[in-house]
């Protein structure tokens, strides 16, 4: 009995072992022509126990006390992390060494904890959910699909990004990147050869701003650019494909022909149309989606000529602007963080008008942007004209004397550039364009400096009096 219960309790892990294997065997029976031409010594990449970011030429006599083999034990770990920490001290800020410790740093500390939770696993027998696997800048987390819908659950599928093969979520655990969603199997996670898209983001801090940079496939030797397969008729045919954000050639392991909207495209032509990128430039286009890094009345200013939701665009976030100064002095406001509430991530939108993210200018070619402020703009405006403290801040219009109110952000007003004063456009226009209040700063300065040189001539009379006293001779008789 209790045999056959010891049977059905290991039935799963038989299952888990004989799918493993059998996919495994599959995977190469499919990709035999495509690793044969990886055999040369020129393609064959070189495997190593640890799996790190390419360390810089300065760093390289360091090396044996900062990178270790995965059999390293706490000890060795430790005193890396606290090697490691002297030298992002003593490297110059902002230099290729320093980033590439801080991250070394990081990835050190996962490993350490990653020992440390499989010797507490080893010593309590307690399964640990979240340990965190670190390679090549990812950092690996175990997969879970949050999806309520167990008939969707089981309809979706799921792709390893190292070896392209199906995720067979019911027998095979799959872990995923915390940071650019790499997902991967289980048995290829010590196999992945792609830096994280997070790492190349960093790095360049912007997308790339140029329109298909492509160098063409004699520049990268015949090879795919990212896992240095042959792509050559050699052996066999494989496709080269091109990655429309990189301008680089790939194998079809690495570009799947996933189609995505490209920045550069965006900014120079207002062209939305998907192109084919490859895998690691979607998942850096992705990273990139929702940051303001974008100043596109700098890169290109015409766009603002030629398309008038733009302009609309504009005008609302510089209103935005003007009413989050009296919502950040606003008591009232802060209490019902009322900014917080209709901006949420997007505050950006309201501290000034230069900086765009890819996914704005998506919602402004779509007509959504300018609704999303519109809405915000009505709901800003009605808290301010009912609110006492932000009424006492208001202006009235210098040149008509009227008592009615107006704010910088009203549609019939203009604003000062010198003084910042507010006054109707039309009065405005009726004094052409001269501020009355500039007229009265500019007036007193110059009578101050009058008043300035007569004091001075002034003082300089008495000066020559005193001296010319001092000179005449003195009768002693």
């Amino acid at each position: 009995m209790s045999s056959w219960r010891e049977s059905i309790t290991n039935l799963p892990t038989a299952v888990a072992q004989f799918v493993n294997e059998s996919t495994s065997t599959a995977s190469s029976y499919l990709n035999l022509s495509h690793s044969s031409s990886t055999v040369s010594e020129e393609s064959a990449p070189q495997h190593t126990d640890y799996k790190a970011l390419p360390i810089p030429a300065s760093l390289v006599k360091e090396q044996w006390r900062l990178i270790f083999t995965s059999d390293a034990n706490s000890q060795d770990l430790q005193a890396a992390i606290a090697h490691c920490r002297d030298l992002v001290l003593l490297s110059d800020e902002c230099s290729e060494e320093r980033r590439w410790l801080v991250r070394h740093l990081v990835d050190l500390r996962y490993s350490l904890q990653e020992l440390e939770e499989a010797q507490a696993v080893a010593n309590t027998d307690v399964v640990v959910l979240n340990a965190i696997k670190s390679v090549v800048g990812h950092h690996f987390v175990p997969h879970h699909p949050n999806t309520r819908n167990r008939l969707q659950a089981a309809a979706k599928r799921y792709y390893c990004d190292h070896c392209a093969g199906i995720i067979w979520r019911v027998v095979q655990a799959a872990y995923i990147c915390s940071d650019c969603s790499y997902l991967v199997h289980q048995k290829c996670i010590d196999s992945v050869q792609r830096v994280c898209a997070h790492v190349l983001a960093s790095d360049r801090q912007y997308p790339i701003a140029d329109i298909c940079p492509e160098i063409g496939l004699a520049a990268q030797r015949y090879k795919c650019a990212e896992c240095s397969t042959l792509l050559n008729f050699k052996n066999s045919w494989i496709e080269p494909r091109l990655c429309d954000y990189r301008g680089l050639y790939y194998c079809p392991s690495c570009h799947w022909n996933d189609s995505f909207i490209v920045p550069a495209r965006i900014v120079h032509n207002w062209d939305f149309t998907p192109r084919k990128v490859s895998r690691t430039g979607l998942q850096e286009i992705q990273l990139f989606l929702d940051k303001p890094l974008i100043r596109l009345e700098e890169e290109n200013p015409k766009l603002f000529v030629f398309l008038e939701k733009l302009c609309t665009v504009k005008k609302l976030r510089q209103n935005l602007v003007h009413m989050r100064h009296y919502l950040a002095a606003c008591k009232d406001a802060a209490e019902q963080k009322l900014v917080d509430q209709q901006l949420g991530r997007r505050r950006h939108l309201a501290q000034s008008n230069e900086f765009y993210s890819i996914g704005d200018l998506v919602q402004v070619e779509s007509g959504v942007l300018a609704e999303f402020l519109q809405g915000v703009f009505k709901v800003f405006g009605s808290h301010i004209r009912s609110c006492e403290m932000c009424l006492a801040k208001a202006y009235i219009c210098e040149i008509c004397s009227n008592n009615e109110v107006i704010f910088p952000f009203d549609d019939g007003c203009i604003k000062c550039d010198q003084c910042n004063s507010i006054y109707h456009r039309v009065c405005f226009t009726r004094k052409n364009m001269i501020c009355p209040k500039c007229v009265r700063i500019q007036e007193r300065r110059l009578q101050l400096q009058r008043d300035l040189s007569k004091q001075s001539k002034k003082g300089e009379d008495e000066n020559a009096e005193d001296s010319d006293s001092a000179l005449e001779p003195v009768d002693t008789t």
